[in-house]
């Protein structure tokens, strides 16, 4: 495969798995703020209507749990992308 060629197909597989990953977290993120505080996430944190307690905390909460979702899932995407090419993906 091109260099070119491989990296679109790299940029893709990456990107789609983080996607996925985002949304998967984002939808268990969602029903864990429902659970512990019988309340629906605040969906505009930056409303002047959120108190500042939940907008940070729903902030932070979903800040570090998507990104940690979307590293994981570019780290087995890459660790499958080697699997399948015998390579590390292009950069």
């Amino acid at each position: 495969m091109k260099q070119a060629a491989s990296k679109a197909v790299w940029m893709a597989v990456g990107a789609g798995s983080a996607v996925v990953a985002g949304a998967i977290v984002e939808k268990s993120l969602n029903a864990g703020w429902r659970a512990v505080t019988s309340k629906q996430p605040p969906n505009r944190p930056e409303s002047l209507k959120t108190r500042w307690k939940e907008a940070l905390l729903w902030t932070a909460a979903s800040a570090v749990l998507v990104g940690v979702a979307q590293i994981s899932a570019r780290r087995g995407a890459a660790l499958g992308w080697r699997q399948v090419t015998g390579k590390l993906p292009p950069r």
